[in-house]
């Protein structure tokens, strides 16, 4: 994975797999996760156990980044904002969410990492002007 785009898909790729080792050896071990649904993750296990809740909470989910925007991309840091959507099944019933992410990952020991994940709801606005909710 040489550059954040190729990362950031390998990460969606082990997490829709529902991977969990193979997600978690992508995530930095001080990093740290706010989720849309408020929960604020500070250190790998923390990541890990939500991580786990989700992947075991919602059946046949898929998860999915578009317009992922690169605002720094160094050989060392990137900083990426973009918009998410999942859809799946829980407790057997249809469910989804949707909003907007920013994530900053770090070349660690040669190999990136992500250091914050930070999902939110609200307005994102288009490259064209265009605002819509995410």
């Amino acid at each position: 994975m040489n550059s954040p785009t190729e990362y950031k898909r390998e990460l969606l790729r082990r997490m829709n797999a529902k991977d969990l080792p193979g997600t978690m050896e992508l995530i930095a071990q001080d990093a740290v996760y706010f989720w849309s649904n408020g929960a604020a993750m500070f250190g790998k296990d923390e990541i890990r156990l939500g991580m786990d809740a989700a992947f075991r909470g919602i059946q046949d989910d898929i998860y999915e980044v578009s317009d992922l925007t690169w605002l720094i991309e160094t050989p060392q840091i990137a900083v990426g904002v973009y918009r998410f959507q999942w859809r799946g099944r829980v407790d057997g019933r249809p469910a989804s969410g949707r909003g907007r992410g920013a994530s900053v990952i770090r070349r660690i020991e040669g190999e990136w990492r992500t250091v914050h994940e930070n999902l939110s709801q609200g307005r994102w606005k288009s490259r064209n002007g265009d605002s819509t909710t995410a």
